[in-house]
This record gives structure tokens, sequence and C-alpha cells, in this order.
């Protein structure tokens, strides 16, 4: 199976063959979505354990999470 870096640069490569505009924007939001529901799910909803182990602000996931939507 390929790492999931070879999946990303697929993705990005196919992207910018097909000359979408902000894939850097986009595949960052869809990289950072994915990294803060997964540490939401493991500490069952409890942000400030997720960003602590995210390495990140407790303001922050709270930033992200509204601008990702993922507060819904």
């Amino acid at each position: 199976a390929a790492s999931w870096l070879t999946d990303l640069e697929r993705e990005a490569r196919r992207r910018l063959e097909a000359g979408e505009a902000d894939v850097w924007e986009a595949l960052t939001q869809q990289f950072e979505g994915r990294l803060i529901h997964t540490a939401l799910e493991l500490t069952r909803g409890r942000r400030i354990e997720a960003a602590q182990k995210l390495g990140i602000g407790r303001n922050t996931i709270t930033r992200k999470i509204q601008e990702l939507g993922l507060d819904d």
C-alpha cells in the first residue's frame, strides 16, 4: 500500500494538472480538518486535550474548528 504522502502527492499533482485554483488552501484545510477530527475523537471531544495532543493552542483549535465547519 502506498503511504499517505504518496497519496497526497498524487492528489496534488492531479489537482495542479487539472488547473484547479487554490490547491494549497484546499489540501491544507482537508489535512487540518482530519487531524483535528481525529484528535477530538480520541479525546471524546475535549478541545483543550485535543489541542495539547496536536501541539496547538486552545484558541487555535477553536478557531480552526469554526473555520473548517467541524462544530456542526
